[in-house]
């Protein structure tokens, strides 16, 4: 199932410290044979806020015209590889005044101006093609097409999750690109044909995690939250014993 974990461990605190201090962590805990100040804790990522990845110059402007980004989303290289959410405060504060400043500048006028004439002419050539098209799909249609949407949804899902999560290795990164990509060929095509909320969903998600698997494999190196093993160590880990037991 492609199942893996890494490890909290807090046993150099004091055992009674800590079962005082977490009770209902504990209780959870000796349900499964684990204790916090004893064993290391199988975890694994449910949630998590983004760790920046959009490079932006010191005004936050991105290589694409009109874009700037701030904070969360962004990447500056100031606190380096691994950004995390207390530091991109600061940065949302600095870099967002940056912003401010360069978007009611002169040269970020006319930037955003030749941004918005690009954009015009994109929505131009999209309404002539709907015009083309002008054939409504019908209700049978549009929830066929949604139930394949969501289908490939979870695929991605599980695609992002084997192989893109906490431990990466290259032929897990190139198994994901291969079949993200067919993913996203077919995911165009149905959005193209049938425009919804689900298949305009499933396309973003796919082009997300595309993006996502062709910039881990283009970095060899682990780094922040980067994290890349030799494919060797992959064959080598039992998947199911790590997650069982920590001791």
């Amino acid at each position: 199932e492609g199942q893996h974990n890494v490890f909290l461990d807090i046993t150099h605190r004091d055992t009674d410290w800590l079962h005082e201090r977490f009770p209902t962590i504990q209780a959870h805990l000796s349900q499964r044979g684990l204790d916090l100040g004893q064993d290391r804790l199988p975890i694994t990522p449910a949630a998590h806020y983004t760790c920046g990845g959009i490079a932006t110059d010191l005004h936050g402007k991105t290589t694409l015209k009109g874009l700037y980004a701030a904070g969360e989303a962004a990447r500056t290289g100031l606190h380096g590889g691994n950004r995390l959410a207390s530091t991109s405060l600061l940065e949302g504060l600095v870099f967002g005044s940056s912003v401010a400043d360069h978007v009611g500048s002169d040269e970020g006028m006319h930037a955003n101006y030749e941004a918005q004439q690009c954009v015009d002419r994109w929505a131009g050539q999209q309404q002539q093609e709907q015009r083309q098209q002008q054939r409504r799909p019908s209700a049978q249609h549009v929830e066929s097409v949604s139930r394949r949407a969501n289908e490939l949804l979870r695929q991605v899902r599980r695609i992002m999750w084997d192989h893109v999560g906490v431990v990466r290795t290259s032929s897990g990164l190139a198994t994901a690109s291969e079949a993200l990509e067919d993913i996203l060929n077919e995911t165009n095509d149905l959005h193209a044909r049938c425009p919804t909320m689900e298949t305009s969903g499933v396309r973003d998600a796919v082009s997300a995690g595309y993006a996502v698997t062709q910039a881990c494999q283009a970095n060899p190196n682990s780094a922040g939250a980067h994290y890349i093993l030799p494919d060797s160590a992959e064959e080598d880990t039992d998947d199911d014993e790590a997650i069982a037991a920590a001791r």
